[in-house]
């Protein structure tokens, strides 16, 4: 069922065409969600449509300030009693109270202050929702078109395994041997989907047909770094079959916190049995150890095949 996140990033036109015609098409085929989203339009701020304009707290307010001075009630002036004069005290020595310590001012410009207040917090309340809310929407629209990247890098994963007996492209070979040319591999043997982007589309990306650039990059995905045999050789990632985990992660966004890396909150992980999977940490390995550095602490291929490992640019097995 389509979401109020969904809806929003319809109305905001934060999806992508294909989740935008996906949506579209619900809404004119359930009129309850056409009613939820005609709803969710009535009560978006007026400016969430957009990016809230520069300075609109600050111009707010001074609206406000500008309404409350014009519409004030102006009371009429009373001098304020100084007390009983005595005979002997020469006028001109009688202390008079500045304008700004009399009572009538002081009630009015203590409203006046409040208000203004009270008006600065609500505008800046309100453009602080609308900016979070426009956000939030854009983040996880980031999100579901990096799913859908890594899903379509899928598809030219299952071509190359039915071609090579099973097995992924291996980096840590003469021809690819960093963790950046992974995809390199995958263009040479004709399997890479047409109009590729190997990076989430958040971040950009380096089209397939330089995908060798990427060899000395940290941008793009991080890709399988393969494992170490029980005689120390070095052995690519295989395609999950029956009698193996499909839990073993082949690709990922580079590591969040890392330069370029394009989500705030985690990373997107796809792993061999062709699902991805949103995570905010690191560790969603077969055993829950970290998809970034092998058992030992190091970005390095794996000490066995359950301990995959995710290098980026130039890391090597």
């Amino acid at each position: 069922m389509t979401d109020d996140i969904d809806l929003a990033g319809y109305l905001l036109d934060l999806l992508d065409p294909a989740d935008r015609a996906a949506v579209a098409a619900r809404v004119a085929a359930d009129p309850e969600l056409a009613a939820r989203l005609a709803a969710l339009r009535a009560a978006l701020p007026p400016h969430a449509e957009h990016e809230p304009p520069a300075e609109l707290a600050l111009r707010t307010v001074a609206r406000v300030a500008e309404h409350v001075v014009a519409t004030e009630p102006r009371r009429p002036f009373q001098p304020t009693p100084v007390g009983v004069i005595a005979a002997d005290v020469a006028p001109d020595r009688v202390r008079r109270l500045p304008v700004t310590d009399r009572p009538e001012a002081r009630a009015l410009g203590g409203r006046f202050r409040v208000e203004v207040l009270v008006a600065a917090g609500i505008a800046f309340v309100g453009v602080g929702l609308a900016s979070t809310f426009v956000m939030k929407v854009r983040e996880r629209s980031d999100v579901v078109a990096c799913q859908s990247n890594l899903m379509t890098l899928h598809q030219g994963l299952t071509g190359y395994a039915d071609a090579n007996a099973g097995r992924l492209p291996q980096v840590g070979t003469e021809a690819y041997p960093v963790a950046g040319s992974f995809v390199a591999a995958l263009a040479d043997a004709g399997q890479c989907p047409v109009g590729f982007r190997a990076a989430c589309p958040a971040a950009g990306g380096v089209p397939v047909a330089d995908a060798r650039a990427m060899a000395t990059t940290a941008v793009g995905y991080a890709y399988a770094l393969g494992h170490r045999g029980a005689d120390g050789a070095l052995l690519g990632p295989r395609r999950a079959a029956d009698d193996e985990n499909d839990l073993i992660p082949v690709c990922a966004d580079i590591p969040l916190g890392a330069a370029g890396a394009p989500h705030a909150h985690g990373q997107n992980v796809l792993f061999a049995g062709g699902h991805v999977r949103f995570a905010t940490v690191p560790t969603v390995g077969v055993n829950g150890d970290d998809i970034y550095r092998n058992l030992l602490g190091r970005v390095a291929a794996g000490v066995d095949r359950a301990d995959a490992v995710l290098g980026v640019g130039s890391d090597r097995p």
